[in-house]
């Protein structure tokens, strides 16, 4: 008997069995979560929800009014000094002219070049030549030129050892 009413039933339905909608079991912890969560919020609150005083909205622009135009006094705007002691404002005022006096001390020594007395001295010597000493030295030094036997190998070897490549770029 029972088996006819299975076969009568597999005859009126042609789908096998109830379809379950995809990913059903993966979300179902999370919508039962939710529910119960949402249950817990309706039990905790007893109210409709948060209520705005009486005649809140009528004595908003008053009171904001109010507190914009009014001037406050410096204790209650909050102001406060930077330099609470005496102390602080001096030793900060010292440390700020030893570093600028150790500024302009290293400033000082690293442009101006140092000369030594000896080099002032030829110097001034040289600038009160007169002319026509050094137009007599220049043709007695023509007159008595120098003549080298040595290689150019030598010359070559001699510069190399007795001068860096700085002196040579420099003299170029």
């Amino acid at each position: 008997m029972n088996d006819e009413i299975e076969d009568k039933l597999k005859v009126k339905v042609k789908q096998p069995g109830f379809s379950v909608p995809e990913h059903y079991f993966d979300q179902l912890t999370e919508r039962i979560q939710t529910k119960v969560s949402l249950e817990k919020l309706k039990d905790l609150s007893n109210g409709q929800g948060f209520a705005v005083p009486d005649s809140y909205f009528e004595q908003l622009e008053a009171r904001i009014k109010e507190k914009t135009t009014t001037v406050k006094s410096k204790k209650e705007a909050g102001l406060f000094r930077l330099w609470r002691s005496d102390i602080v404002k001096y030793a900060s005022a010292a440390c700020f002219v030893l570093i600028s006096a150790f500024g302009l001390y290293l400033n000082n020594h690293r442009s101006i070049p140092s000369v030594k007395s000896a080099d002032m001295a030829t110097e001034q010597t040289l600038f009160d030549i007169d002319e026509q000493m050094i137009i007599d030295h220049i043709q007695a030094s023509k007159d008595t030129k120098t003549t080298t036997n040595a290689s150019e190998k030598e010359l070559e070897d001699y510069i190399l050892n007795n001068y860096s490549q700085n002196d040579i770029a420099s003299n170029l």
